[in-house]
């Protein structure tokens, strides 16, 4: 996890002094991608729910899809969502291990809608925009970072 010392001089290598206390890093931008990916999340949910309950409101049948059929990528979407909204909550969190989990969330719902492009492509399209952002700010060292 990375931490940002409370008072920085005092954190500073070779300088005395050396016990502070110390609270995780975090930055806006990390807080943006957590709201990303929950926001993501309940759309993947609301995809699954209509994959299973309004078939006719998709552009093509099931047997026009890629891959699987909309009974199979309901239970997806509904699954994926659900992750993604427990992700993202624990990015707010400030769990070190959900950057890692939504960058993985987020690149599984971008080649699922990829392979669901089919069924709707604006609707796939906005959410690959959206979370190919939700990545890049994931992997963007928070300010005050060693890699920053």
């Amino acid at each position: 996890m990375l931490y940002r010392p409370v008072d920085r001089r005092a954190a500073m290598p070779g300088i005395a002094g050396g016990h502070t206390s110390r609270e995780p890093i975090t930055s806006g931008l990390l807080s943006f991608a957590g709201f990303l990916i929950g926001m993501v999340g309940f759309f993947n949910i609301v995809d699954g729910l209509t994959s299973l309950t309004k078939r006719t409101l998709y552009l093509v049948p099931s047997s026009k899809l890629l891959i699987f059929n909309f009974t199979a990528w309901g239970w997806i979407w509904i699954i994926l969502g659900i992750l993604q909204i427990f992700v993202g909550v624990s990015i707010f969190a400030r769990r070190t291990w959900a950057r890692t989990a939504g960058i993985t969330l987020m690149l599984l719902a971008v080649a699922g809608q990829f392979a669901f492009m089919n069924a709707f492509p604006l609707w796939s399209i906005v959410t690959i925009a959206v979370s190919l952002v939700a990545i890049y700010l994931l992997m963007v060292p928070a300010p005050g970072s060693l890699a920053h």
